[in-house]
């Protein structure tokens, strides 16, 4: 055995995610924790026969801090994740939860009645539920 040979002891995987957790700790939103914007928040849209439903994850967020608004091929969700205070900190050894402001505009894939849209926030999780207009492919109208 070469005695001067040396084993990795990383895998290229492992390798990859380490420099991608600090090239991403370097950016400059995370060097300014005062004015720091939050990463769009992670989503996922469902659709049923009957509605649209969105879902998104907004751990940390007070839920009165939350603003949504429907248009009618869109709906935008923002608001805020306060970084938190410990009064007698002396020293702070890791940073990877996102704190600050954040927006979100998802395009709403078909049409739905943006006035019964309704909002709900659960463990963590805000859900948006929006009904599908209900179109009708064959009515009769009456001849006066």
């Amino acid at each position: 055995m070469d005695r001067f040979k040396k084993k990795s002891p990383y895998t290229f995987s492992d390798l990859e995610r380490h420099l991608g957790r600090v090239l991403n700790n370097m950016s400059v939103p995370r060097m300014l924790p005062y004015h720091s914007v939050m990463k769009a928040p992670p989503a996922d849209i469902f659709e049923t026969s009957t509605e649209i439903i969105i879902y998104l994850e907004l751990p940390g967020v007070d839920p009165d801090k939350i603003s949504v608004v429907a248009e009618r091929d869109r709906i935008t969700v923002s608001g805020e994740r306060p970084a938190p205070f410990f009064a007698d900190t002396i020293s702070i050894h890791q940073l990877e939860i996102e704190h600050g402001d954040f927006q979100r505009t998802i395009k709403i894939p078909t049409a739905v009645n943006i006035s019964t849209t309704t909002s709900k926030c659960l463990n963590g999780y805000l859900i948006i539920t929006l009904p599908k207009l209900q179109s009708q492919s064959r009515i009769k109208i009456e001849v006066d």
